[in-house]
């Protein structure tokens, strides 16, 4: 019988299972420097017109963050989003069947309001990521 390997999920995610144990320790303290270096170059060579080089990291620096934190805040319900688009339609179908009992009781008035609002239901909860990426468009363009 076959041995299962075991990897830590995050050995996984940045690659480091392929490594060899003995090199993971080096290519992990490497791979955190180049990231630091990374995030400060690009804010250490950027200039701004009538500012000094001091003033123009500070604003650099906060327009990166603020440009970041807004990406997140923006962007951290979209899986949310994504679960409810997906059952949106499991959820419209068994309402609308639901609906459709209210025929065999003769109630064809409540009937007809509850399959009528299943599919308006289910049509703007499918439109919803559309709306939203509407929203954030106006939000940058102010």
């Amino acid at each position: 019988m076959a041995r299962t390997e075991v990897i830590k999920f995050r050995d996984f995610m940045d690659g480091t299972w392929k490594v060899p144990e003995k090199n993971r320790g080096n290519m992990k303290k490497a791979a955190g420097s180049l990231v630091k270096a990374g995030t400060i170059v690009p804010l250490a060579l950027t200039t701004a017109a009538h500012a000094s080089a001091a003033e123009s990291v500070k604003t650099t620096a906060s327009a990166v963050i603020a440009g970041t934190t807004l990406q997140i805040l923006a962007h951290a319900l979209d899986p949310v989003a994504q679960i409810l688009v997906a059952l949106s339609l499991p959820i419209a179908s068994i309402v609308m069947i639901g609906g459709c009992y209210f025929f065999l009781f003769g109630n064809s008035d409540k009937a007809w309001s509850t399959i009528q609002n299943a599919g308006l239901g289910y049509i703007l909860i499918q439109l919803s990521p559309l709306f939203i990426r509407v929203l954030e468009q106006v939000g940058k363009s102010i």
